[in-house]
Formats: C-alpha cells, structure tokens, sequence
C-alpha cells in the first residue's frame, strides 16, 4: 500500500532567518484529510574530530532549551551550501581546526514528525590548527572528551543533543571499529 500524503493545500505561516513554517491539509492513503505544521529548515551539519585522543565537544547556552548543554560542533547550512563544504566551514568556525580530509558519517532526522530539518553527520580524521572565526552571537567553551567520557555523559543524561548521539554512535560503528 502506498502510504504517501499528497498535498491539498499549503499556508505560509511564518517565513524567517532559519525557518520557515507552513500549515499543510494532505490527504491521507485512507482517504482521510488532515493537518500538518511544517517547520522547514536548510539543515546541518555536525563534525567529530579528535585531538590527542580526545574528541573536541562544546558546551553552549541553547535559548530554546533555557540551558547550556554539551554537543559536537555544529551549524546550519547556508542558502545554496553543500553539507561536505558546511562541515568544513563550521569545524574551523567553532574549533579554529580547518579539516583536511572528511568522512560523511550518515544523516540524521532529529524531528521528522513536523521538521523537514536533516542533519549531515561527518568526522574528520586530520586537520590543521589555525584561528577561530565565531559568530558574533556565539559563546561557546571547548571542552575535550574521551570517547569513554561521551559515553559516559550520554548514559547519565548529560549529553541529550540527538546530532550528537547519533554522530558518536555512527562514529563506533564505521570508524572506530577500522582503527
């Protein structure tokens, strides 16, 4: 059975910098109507990368969530950007380490019951070290973990970021099983 909602009718309801969100009526394959909200959004990327050992993470004050939470580094995806160029842009942004060679990891769907949001997942296994170039709205403290030490915090709720969950869990079944 084909299960795909065809569009009836679209309703922009908010258009903005990161989002933009549209009231949808679909027709469901029972025949059904009904209503979906849709968050749209370019998507993202996230980037592992080790230093001697040591996975480079942040820590952030995240406003929506009210509370500084620990992630890999990360970012949006400008208009028209290529998600292998996004990571490369945002590891050198964020860390100061401008990557030269990446791995694409996977994606990653963090909310697909109202996002059209997808997150490209990458680690880099060799970088260079040079400055940081944050945004003007960014504070962001680097902190270096072990593997060990993510699983660890991931396990005790102190690590909740979804990106980053499914980059480390990606990372132990692809990379770090050929090292």
């Amino acid at each position: 059975m084909d299960k795909t909602e065809k569009t009836i009718k679209k309703e922009q309801v908010y258009s903005g910098k990161v989002i933009n969100l549209t009231k949808d009526e679909v027709l469901c394959p029972n025949g059904q109507k009904a209503l979906r909200e849709i968050v749209h959004h370019r998507g993202g990327v996230a980037i592992l990368y080790k230093v001697d050992d040591k996975f480079i993470f942040e820590k952030q004050f995240r406003y929506a969530l009210n509370e500084e939470i620990i992630e890999a580094p990360a970012g949006k995806l400008e208009e028209g950007e290529i998600p292998l160029e996004a990571a490369k842009r945002e590891l050198l942004e964020e860390t100061g380490y401008r990557p030269l060679d990446m791995i694409h990891l996977g994606d990653s769907y963090p909310t697909p019951g109202y996002s059209s949001e997808v997150i490209h997942l990458y680690y880099c296994p060799k970088a260079v070290k040079e400055e940081r170039h944050l945004d003007n709205d960014e504070n962001i403290d680097l902190i270096y973990l072990t593997l060990e030490e993510i699983e660890q915090l991931i396990e005790s709720g102190a690590i909740k970021d979804s990106k980053t969950v499914a980059a480390i869990h990606l990372y132990k079944r692809k990379i770090s099983k050929e090292r």
